[in-house]
């Protein structure tokens, strides 16, 4: 059986009109239709639901707490059914009419098969220079770290062997959109792949998912899957942020001594105010920050994201006493107040993403 997934989001007008066609090129294949459905504000899984409502070779999957196409297409291979798993757009950008031979192909090598517009009879169609230009510089980062090589690693037209799947799965990093580039690097040794060329076509309705954030989402998976091994990109994120986070403590902490001096130098008492004024200011931006940024992934919302400050406070704390008493300590033995503060604000930096990655956003 060939399980299909269509990963959507925003793609009402899209369906009504892809359903029949594609039930139609898989008349003669045993197949399940999969749409998942990251909960649309145009309500794609509704009307999904009321397309399919009589088909029992169409299924809709409602995603209510993820957002993600890579991690869709996850969630539709492990919900289907299949020895065949295949992925397509459900945006008309995919040539639907060579399902059946990419089906036919992973049957053959019990690897990978892959819609291709990169070999001979393919072509990215209408796409400006910009994007073409986008297009061939990631391609080329992304082979460097293929185990199975492909002259389209990018291609978010393909099918695959239920086996070759599940092989990769546990290693696999459901971040952004390119999930045939996640497959590829993770694929068991010695696996096989065909390519089959097409033409990338123009969508049918609806916007565009390439935006910058897309863009961005790829170099941090070059980054997860290679540094991130050893250095994780979160920890990397929380420094920078913290880093940010020292620019801001030390313009509070400005702000704050000149409040409290009137102009005048401050004595002991007064710097040590001033120092644990600027660490909460500095404190409820790194956590604004983080939640939205370095845990993207695992962001807190509503009830959950005043929890998440409590407890990131919490977390923070003896992060916070250690920069109080190091900053102190050096200023009242002479140091130049600005370097006890610099210093100070760092010292706490390790201590508080290994609680907060415990406490605070948890995996």
């Amino acid at each position: 059986m060939l399980s299909i997934v269509l990963p959507t989001y925003n793609e009402a007008e899209n369906i009504p009109v892809l359903i029949p066609k594609l039930r139609e090129v898989l008349r003669d294949i045993p197949h399940e239709i999969i749409i998942v459905d990251d909960n649309s504000p145009d309500e794609t899984w509704r009307i999904g639901m009321e397309v399919s409502k009589d088909m029992e070779d169409v299924h809709v999957v409602r995603r209510v707490d993820k957002r993600g196409l890579s991690s869709a297409v996850i969630d539709g291979f492990l919900s289907a059914k299949g020895d065949v798993l295949a992925v397509m757009d459900a945006d008309g950008q995919h040539d639907m009419n060579l399902l059946p031979d990419l089906y036919k192909a992973v049957i053959e090598n019990k690897g990978f098969a892959v819609g291709s517009r990169y070999i001979e009879g393919g072509s990215v169609g209408e796409w400006d220079e910009r994007r073409q230009l986008i297009s061939r510089v990631a391609t080329k980062m992304a082979l460097a770290l293929c185990k199975v090589k492909v002259k389209d690693p990018m291609s978010g037209f393909f099918a695959l062997d239920r086996a070759v799947f599940e092989g990769a799965l546990e290693k696999l990093n459901p971040k952004g959109f390119k999930i045939l580039l996640d497959l590829l690097v993770h694929a068991p040794k010695g696996t096989s792949a065909m390519e089959i060329p097409f033409t990338f076509s123009t969508r049918l309705h609806g916007e565009s998912k390439l935006s910058w954030k897309v863009q961005l989402d790829f170099l941090e998976y070059l980054y997860d899957v290679t540094i991130g091994r050893f250095i994780p990109l979160t920890f990397v994120k929380f420094c920078m942020v913290g880093t940010l986070g020292v620019g801001v403590h030390m313009a509070a902490y400005l702000s704050l001594a000149r409040l409290l001096g009137g102009g005048e130098q401050l004595n002991v008492a007064g710097f040590s105010l001033a120092v644990i004024g600027a660490t909460e200011v500095a404190i409820i931006f790194n956590f604004s920050l983080n939640n939205i940024w370095t845990f993207a992934n695992q962001k807190l919302k509503g009830i959950g994201a005043i929890k998440g400050f409590g407890k990131y406070n919490v977390a923070c704390i003896l992060g916070a006493i250690a920069n109080w008493a190091v900053s102190t300590f050096l200023f009242s033995r002479g140091w130049v107040e600005l370097l006890a503060v610099f210093i100070g604000a760092i010292t706490g930096v390790l201590w508080n993403y290994s609680m907060n990655r415990m406490i605070t956003w948890r995996k």
